[in-house]
């Protein structure tokens, strides 16, 4: 890859120095265009440098935020299971709490109507009725403690993701800014509106187009995103955020943009 970066920047060094009438405008670059993107060699050198350089360090944070979206896709699918996991044993709780509030109630109903009938002759089954009583009690408590400890381990549950959401919401507004960043030309076979309509659809995505204009050649049966070599992760993602009919290429003539996008005939 460092030998095509090389080779690609010899060419570039060529064109913009010695000129090339064959590929100056097949990108459908306007003389204004190329006149305001022009630079010495030396700055341009600096230039690419710098973008390189930017361009590892964007990988990296990119790299970062996929990681945080596997673990936030593995921390939401575990609390999902957790949750669903914690419902059903609420429902379970709930339901043995209602079986033994109705067996309870049923049970004192009995115990006070053999009270009633035997109460002399039956003190030691009555002590036992009550003992049992107490129990069912102790145990209605207990189960009781125990709804109200999950109904809290749900609570906290509900605080992490929260704030797990907070982090993700910043993390995606920072690469938002990124791809606004991203020098993006829009070309078109057939009209120039066309052309807008697609960079209006990147625009509500959240690139920010610098040109659109009409391409010179003829018939793309595809939307097609161009990219240079730096840039061809976001040629992927740019492709993947399009959808249907997309696909992407490498740039193969110098151009002034990151990434070129040309509509299809079935966009």
């Amino acid at each position: 890859m460092f030998r095509a970066c090389i080779i690609i920047l010899i060419l570039q060094l060529g064109f913009f120095i010695h000129g090339c009438t064959t590929l100056e405008y097949i990108n459908g670059s306007s003389k204004e265009e190329l006149k305001t993107f022009k630079m010495p060699k030396y700055e341009m050198m600096n230039e690419m440098e710098k973008i390189r350089a930017e361009n590892v360090n964007l990988q990296r944070q990119i790299d970062i935020l996929n990681t945080l979206r596997k673990e936030k896709q593995r921390i939401i699918d575990e609390n999902e299971g957790t949750i669903a996991s914690i419902r059903d044993e609420n429902q379970l709780l709930n339901e043995q709490i209602r079986t033994l509030k109705s067996e309870s109630q049923r049970i004192r109903e009995e115990n006070e109507s053999r009270i009633a009938g035997v109460r002399g002759e039956n003190e030691n089954e009555l002590a036992r009725l009550r003992e049992k009583n107490e129990l069912l009690s102790e145990q209605i408590k207990n189960l009781t403690k125990e709804h109200q400890k999950v109904k809290y381990e749900n609570k906290s549950l509900v605080k992490i993701l929260t704030r797990q959401k907070g982090t993700l919401l910043s993390q995606s507004n920072a690469l938002k800014k990124y791809i606004q960043k991203l020098k993006i030309k829009v070309l078109s076979i057939d009209s120039k509106n066309s052309a807008e309509k697609m960079a209006k659809k990147l625009n509500e995505i959240g690139y920010d187009i610098k040109s659109v204009s009409y391409a010179p050649q003829s018939k793309f049966s595809r939307n097609t995103v161009y990219f240079t070599q730096e840039f061809k992760d976001e040629a992927e993602q740019l492709t993947v955020s399009l959808g249907g009919n997309t696909t992407f290429k490498p740039l193969n003539w110098p151009s002034v943009f990151d990434l070129i996008v040309v509509t299809g005939e079935n966009p």
